[in-house]
């Protein structure tokens, strides 16, 4: 991120530079080539560092976050897309989908270091995301206690990926958007 940082300032210095030669030239009455290549220079790295910004902070919910953790919601939503189709009625391949989802969400939350904040939920998840999405079909299945495991779990990743100085309203707005994208409403 600091490398972006660096590279946006370097761009604007040779953008001023440039504007300033342009403005030297124009007094000068002399060719004015030079300086604006100077600033088109200037402007292309200007534009390369914000493309640089936006891929290495993107946007969630109007916070921004990690790249890595950015890998890590989308995994975490499409999974709780999957799991959100698990119902009584749900054909084989939503109950096979639902259940590598459940795996594959529950390595998510296994990766979540362990904290005071998240400890009770981050263990419920663990334990029992495997025993409700291994479903065959013609089970019994439980697909409130489904959504609440997904919740939980959107909540401990939420609380993850948050930079700490957008506090409590930020994180709300992530888990908002990561249930929203999950298939679940609010």
């Amino acid at each position: 991120m600091m490398f972006w940082a660096h590279l946006s300032a370097f761009a604007l210095i040779i953008l001023g530079v440039g504007i300033v030669y342009l403005i030297v030239q124009a007094i000068r009455h002399s060719t004015k080539k030079f300086s604006l290549t100077i600033i088109s220079v200037g402007a292309l790295l200007f534009l390369g560092s914000l493309a640089g910004f936006f891929y290495a902070a993107p946007m969630y919910g109007g916070i921004n976050i990690e790249r890595s953790d950015y890998n890590a919601i989308k995994r975490a939503t499409k999974d709780g897309k999957a799991l959100s189709k698990i119902s009584n009625d749900a054909t084989d391949k939503q109950l096979y989908d639902g259940s590598k989802a459940g795996k594959d969400l529950r390595k998510i939350v296994k990766s979540i270091p362990e904290t005071y904040d998240n400890h009770t939920q981050r263990q419920l998840v663990i334990q029992s995301l495997p025993t409700f999405t291994n479903n065959e079909p013609g089970d019994s299945i439980d697909d409130q206690q489904i959504e609440t495991l997904v919740r939980m779990s959107a909540n401990v990743l939420s609380k993850k990926v948050t930079p700490k100085d957008e506090g409590s309203k930020g994180q709300s707005k992530v888990y908002e958007q990561i249930m929203t994208d999950s298939g679940y409403s609010n």
